[in-house]
C-alpha cells in the first residue's frame, strides 16, 4: 500500500487537490445522480467526494486499509472503519452500491479486492471504480497521487471486472488539465473537462467504471438432479405424475 490516508489529506487541501476532486466529483455526479440508494459503502480515500455521495444515497459507510490509514468523517458520528479491504466486517448482500477510489490501483491483489465487494454487494448492485488512466498524463507526475501505484487501461479494468463476475455496465474519463499547470490556470480547468471529453477522451487522468454484480444461477453438486444422471436413473418431475420417463444412459 503506498497511498496513505494523510499524505492524500495534504494533497487534496493544496489547490491542485481543489480542482482535480472538483473535475473529477462532477464526472462521479453525472452517474450516481441517475439514481439513488439505500446504503452506500466507499472503499478507499473517498473523502473529498463523500458529499457529493451522500447526496445520492440514504446512508454512506466508509472503510480503508490498515496500511493506508484511517481519516474520519465526523457526520452523524464517525462512520469510517479500518478494514482488510479483502475481508470486510460486513455481512453478505448489505450494500446498493460500492465504490472505490485510491484504492485498487495500490493494492497487491485486485480479484480479492472486488470479490469482496461482489460479496457485500445486493444482487445487480453496483460497483464504481476510480483509478488512474495510464494513458492520462496525471499518471506520469509524481506530485500527484494518481502517479502511485498500478495505472489502468480501459481494458484492463473491463477485465478485472468480469473476472470478479461484474459485469461493466459504463466507461468514462475525467481530469484533463494538465498537472503542471499552475493556480492561475486552474480557471480553465472546466473548459479543459469540456474539450477533452469532446476531442482527447482517452488522455484523462483518471477512468471511471460502472459495473452491475452478476449472480450466476446453477444446479448444486451433490443434487437429486446431478446424482439422478450420474447413477442413469430415471428424472421424474416433483409434481404431478410423469407423461414422460427419461432415463439418463452413459456411453460406452
Amino acid at each position: 500500500m503506498n497511498l496513505e490516508a494523510t499524505r492524500l489529506r495534504n494533497w487534496y487541501a493544496t489547490a491542485q487537490g481543489k480542482v482535480a476532486a472538483d473535475m473529477v466529483g462532477s464526472a462521479m455526479t453525472r452517474w450516481l445522480s441517475r439514481s439513488t440508494v439505500d446504503r452506500t459503502l466507499t472503499l478507499g480515500y473517498p473523502h473529498p467526494y463523500l458529499e457529493r455521495i451522500r447526496t445520492w444515497s440514504d446512508q454512506v459507510f466508509g472503510a480503508s486499509p490498515a496500511e493506508m490509514g484511517v481519516m474520519p468523517w465526523p457526520v452523524q458520528g464517525n462512520r469510517f472503519a479500518q478494514v482488510r479491504a479483502d475481508a470486510l466486517p460486513f455481512a453478505d448482500a448489505l450494500f446498493d452500491r460500492v465504490i472505490l477510489v485510491h484504492l485498487l490501483e495500490a493494492v497487491e491483489e485486485p480479484h480479492a479486492v472486488l470479490r469482496e465487494a461482489w460479496r457485500v454487494l445486493k444482487p445487480l448492485g453496483r460497483i464504481l471504480l476510480v483509478v488512474p488512466n495510464r494513458q492520462g498524463l496525471w499518471a506520469r507526475c509524481e506530485a500527484t497521487p494518481f502517479a502511485s501505484g498500478t495505472a489502468f487501461t480501459p481494458g484492463a479494468v473491463r477485465r478485472v471486472l468480469e473476472e470478479a463476475l461484474f459485469e461493466p455496465r459504463q466507461a468514462g474519463f475525467a481530469l484533463y488539465l494538465p498537472p503542471w499547470m499552475g493556480q492561475r490556470w486552474h480557471g480553465f480547468a472546466p473548459a479543459c473537462e469540456q474539450a477533452g471529453q469532446r476531442w482527447f477522451a482517452p488522455f484523462g487522468g483518471v477512468l471511471l467504471n460502472e459495473a452491475q454484480k452478476v449472480v450466476l444461477a446453477r444446479t448444486p453438486l451433490g443434487s437429486p438432479l446431478e446424482t439422478a444422471k450420474k447413477r442413469g436413473k430415471a428424472i421424474i418431475p416433483l409434481t404431478g405424475k410423469p407423461s414422460v420417463r427419461v432415463r439418463v444412459r452413459h456411453k460406452p
